[in-house]
C-alpha cells in the first residue's frame, strides 16, 4: 500500500493534467485600432479613427477570429464600408498574418506582434500605405 503523502502527489499531478489549464497562446484578446491611417498615393494620410471609422478584432485560443472593420462613407466617397473579421490569425516568429473571407487589406498586411499591440508601419497595399496599432 502507497503512503498517504505519495498518493496526494500522485491525485495532485493527475488533476493538473486536465484542460482547464489557462491557454498559453499570446494572441488572445480582443484588439482594437488606437492608430489607424492610410494615404493614397500622391495624397495626404487619412485619420480613419478622426473620420468615424474602427476596427476591432478578438482572437480565441484556437487563432479563430471575430470582429469588424467600418469605413465611413466619407472616406469611401460613397457607401459605409463594413467587413468581418471572421477568420484565422497566424503567428510565425513575431509576424502575424489574418486568413479571412472578407476581402479587405487587412489580409494582405504583415502585422507585427508587440506582446499587447499588433502593429503595421507604412506597409503598401494596392497604391495606399497602411499604419495600425491594434491595442489589447
Amino acid at each position: 500500500m502507497r503512503s498517504l503523502p505519495a498518493l496526494l502527489m500522485v491525485v495532485t499531478l493527475a488533476a493538473g493534467c486536465g484542460g482547464t489549464e489557462p491557454s498559453t497562446n499570446p494572441l488572445v484578446g480582443t484588439y482594437s485600432a488606437t492608430v489607424f491611417q492610410f494615404t493614397r498615393s500622391g495624397q495626404s494620410a487619412t485619420d480613419l479613427l478622426a473620420a468615424g471609422g474602427s476596427m476591432t478584432i478578438s482572437i480565441n485560443s484556437s487563432n479563430t477570429t471575430s470582429g469588424s472593420l467600418n469605413i465611413p462613407a466619407s472616406v469611401t466617397g460613397g457607401a459605409p464600408f463594413v467587413a468581418s473579421m471572421a477568420g484565422t490569425a497566424v503567428l510565425s516568429g513575431s509576424t502575424v498574418q489574418f486568413q479571412q473571407a472578407a476581402d479587405t487589406f487587412i489580409r494582405d498586411l504583415d502585422w507585427t506582434f508587440l506582446g499587447g499591440s499588433l502593429t503595421v508601419t507604412n506597409q503598401l497595399v494596392a497604391g495606399d500605405t497602411y499604419t495600425i496599432t491594434l491595442t489589447r
